[in-house]
């Protein structure tokens, strides 16, 4: 089973709604990705334009993700904060809540994935900070099990 397969098996085990029915959220969901320049063919635009990330079983300790489409449509805020308040380049997209001082970041250009705090912007980039090879990886770890079993 490839991760785009294993993600989906995972949001269908989920208990709250996660698939986007409504045609107009859908539309919202396209449009924020596309404002926020993050590529049609990505694993990122792919997830977020079909499901609802928030409200998930996942990870203990791993930080709330937002939508780009209704009913909470956050990302557009979120990535305001990532780069007018904590200064992160502009290819970084900021889609957790940003609680703490950080969150995780995706990376528009290559498609990782960071987990990012505050006041550690050299870092990024750089194996000095946790990070993931794609959205898709970050999300099956966001998803399964706990810190503490790996």
């Amino acid at each position: 089973m490839n991760l785009k397969e294993q993600v989906a098996n995972l949001m269908s085990k989920q208990t709250s709604p996660t698939l986007i029915k409504n045609p107009q959220h859908k539309k919202e969901a396209v449009s924020t990705l596309s404002k926020l320049g993050i590529p049609q063919n990505s694993e990122f635009f792919d997830f977020f334009s079909n499901y609802y990330g928030s409200d998930l079983k996942r990870r203990c300790g791993a930080s709330p993700l937002v939508d780009p489409a209704p009913p909470q449509k956050y990302l557009l805020h979120a990535a305001f904060v990532a780069h007018d308040a904590w200064e992160v380049p502009e290819q970084y997209i900021l889609f957790s809540t940003g609680e703490g001082e950080g969150g995780y970041l995706y990376n528009k250009d290559d498609g990782t994935v960071w987990d990012y705090y505050v006041g550690k912007q050299e870092l990024l980039g750089t194996d000095a900070l946790p990070h993931w090879n794609s959205f898709y990886e970050f999300m099956v770890w966001y998803l399964t099990g706990t810190d503490d079993e790996e």
